[in-house]
């Protein structure tokens, strides 16, 4: 298998841009259909959770904020690798962290259990990016690869996170 760059992005992370970015994979993609199916799920989930959770944020003209970031999709061997990296709040990192790792220890059952009670929660309170990791485990059917990164040059915390996804 070749090995490649198959997209990087810098920027806000508008539904147009996630959109034109996701139908780009989807077509672009050099794998089976379930493959590009899955690629296209976790790129969605990991461009929603910059959108909404990014500190960073870009103000567009009707006063709505969204995230910016970066999103790195690779190609290699038999897997493609599909990266964010986007700032957060400090305080969250901790949270994320234990989120992550939560989902990589659970069974498949545990998740979807967990997955449930935070949709009846979500009713109440804001859950945060939980639920979208958890689908991301699910679509990409291995454990979530992340990283919390203090900037010390800039004072500022980063969540880098890779799904991976085995090409079939």
């Amino acid at each position: 298998m070749e090995q490649g760059n198959i997209l990087t992005y810098e920027g806000p992370f508008g539904i147009q841009i996630i959109s034109a970015l996701a139908k780009f994979l989807r077509e672009n993609c050099d794998a089976s259909e379930l493959t590009r199916v899955k690629l296209y799920k976790v790129f969605i989930e990991l461009a929603q959770n910059v959108a909404l959770y990014s500190l960073d944020k870009v103000k567009f003209f009707n006063n709505s904020d969204i995230g910016k970031g970066k999103v790195n999709v690779i190609e290699a061997g038999n897997n493609l690798y599909c990266t964010t990296i986007n700032e957060i709040q400090k305080e969250h990192g901790y949270i994320l962290n234990a989120n992550c790792a939560e989902i990589n220890k659970a069974t498949k059952n545990e998740l979807q259990i967990k997955k449930k009670k935070l949709h009846r929660l979500a009713e109440f309170e804001d859950t945060g990016a939980h639920v979208g990791l958890i689908m991301i485990s699910f679509y990409s059917e291995n454990p979530l690869s992340y990283e919390i990164i203090n900037d010390k040059d800039t004072d500022k915390m980063y969540f880098k996170i890779s799904a991976i996804i085995k090409k079939l």
